[in-house]
């Protein structure tokens, strides 16, 4: 009973070897790209062109260059020798982890040597485009989707090098295919450029939508949750006393920071020279004790400009936290009276300062006003006036260009 049993079992291990290749050969993990290799089905339509192009290759050396061939064996190796390595070439392109620069130079390089051996095959005219054929401009096409331009640029211009290798073998088709074989490395360098560019902004808007979806999410839970019980601290803690009454405070100070948080004013990660609402980013500031007035419209501003009024207005507050007293508050208040300027007055009710202050402060190495404000304000063309008085509080006057170069 045993014996047939493992007789009857050896063909089904024998034929499994194939199985299994024939199982990966069909697996649609193969052939369908994953939905991270951007370009995976670039490389395929790819694929199939270079497949393509090496069975004609293969057609013409058979049947009609091998004929008039004075070296049949070589004509024989290189339609083999294309067969080969369009298979090898296709099936490190199928992934992504296996596409790295030797991959791409490799095929040059192959590609070169098989155009190369023509002259040993035949006689000066016996094949035009080389024993390859069109079969030559994969390399290049492969290189233009894995480097862009110019990388496809040189990749053509090695292999299509390979023509004139013998000057006894260039012909006006020869000629011709150099210059379509450039031509079209050049532009799908060009249009693989595009593609990458506009999957970078889909993946970004996507994100920034994401983002959005998932503050409009916290915001709900927040509103339904920590801005009630904040609210309701501010309304009934000043029936408690005097701790009462500051804890009032602090939840008012949160709830507002909370609020701002959870708008949408974020304005990162865009370029320096770009234009962004300085009315929106100044908006950030507005908490429980400082007060943020602007104009209704936006006020667009090069966001370098915008990052040096940020840095100013936080060296402002810093120094009302420290040193105007617990419970003073701020105005901060913009306007625009000129197209190519901007004024900022930022306006506290603390104790204020004498002007010999600010001097024996600059002079005790406290450079925060002259520094910080006055000299970031002067760096970028601006002015800076200080108006403050014992017990009057601070007023800042800034007056910013908006068209700095």
């Amino acid at each position: 009973m045993s014996q047939p049993a493992r007789r009857r079992a050896e063909p089904a291990d024998g034929s499994s070897a194939a199985a299994r290749l024939w199982g990966r050969l069909i697996d649609p993990a193969l052939w369908v790209p994953s939905r991270h290799d951007v370009l995976g089905r670039v490389y395929q339509v790819a694929m199939f062109a270079r497949l393509s192009l090496g069975f004609h290759a293969v057609f013409v050396d058979l049947f009609l260059v091998l004929p008039r061939a004075t070296n049949p064996g070589v004509v024989w190796g290189v339609a083999a020798g294309v067969l080969v390595w369009t298979v090898v070439i296709s099936l490190v392109m199928m992934r992504p982890s296996r596409r790295r620069p030797g991959a791409f130079v490799a095929d040059a390089l192959v590609t070169f040597s098989l155009v190369a051996v023509t002259a040993l095959a035949v006689e000066p005219g016996g094949a035009e485009l080389s024993l390859a054929g069109y079969w030559l401009v994969g390399a290049p096409l492969y290189a233009a989707i894995f480097w862009s331009t110019w990388g496809g640029v040189a990749s053509a211009a090695i292999v299509s090098s390979a023509l004139f290798v013998v000057p006894a073998h260039a012909n006006v088709q020869r000629a011709g295919i150099t210059f379509t074989v450039l031509l079209v490395a050049f532009c799908v360098g060009i249009l693989i450029t595009q593609i990458r560019a506009t999957i970078t902004e889909r993946d970004a808007e996507r994100s920034k939508m994401a983002a959005l979806a998932e503050r409009e999410r916290l915001s709900r839970i927040v509103h339904d949750g920590a801005l009630q019980v904040l609210a309701l601290v501010e309304r009934e803690g000043p029936t408690l006393g005097p701790r009462g009454s500051r804890l009032a405070s602090l939840a008012r100070e949160c709830e507002s920071q909370l609020r701002i948080h959870l708008q949408d004013r974020d304005v990162t990660g865009v370029d320096v020279d770009e234009s962004v609402d300085l009315a929106s980013t100044l908006a950030m500031y507005s908490t429980a004790k400082v007060t943020v007035s602007t104009m209704a419209g936006e006020v667009l501003v090069p966001r370098s400009i915008v990052e040096e009024i940020e840095g100013t207005l936080q060296e402002i507050l810093l120094n009302v936290e420290k040193h105007a007293g617990p419970d003073t508050e701020v105005w901060v208040l913009l306007d625009q009276e000129v197209d190519d300027e901007v004024i900022l007055w930022v306006r506290d009710n603390g104790a204020g300062m004498a002007a010999d202050q600010a001097r024996r402060a600059a002079e005790q190495g406290r450079f925060g006003i002259r520094d910080s404000i006055i000299g970031r304000i002067s760096a970028i063309g601006g002015s800076a006036i200080l108006k403050s008085a014992p017990g009057a509080g601070t007023e800042w006057e800034l007056r910013i260009p908006t068209d700095v170069e």
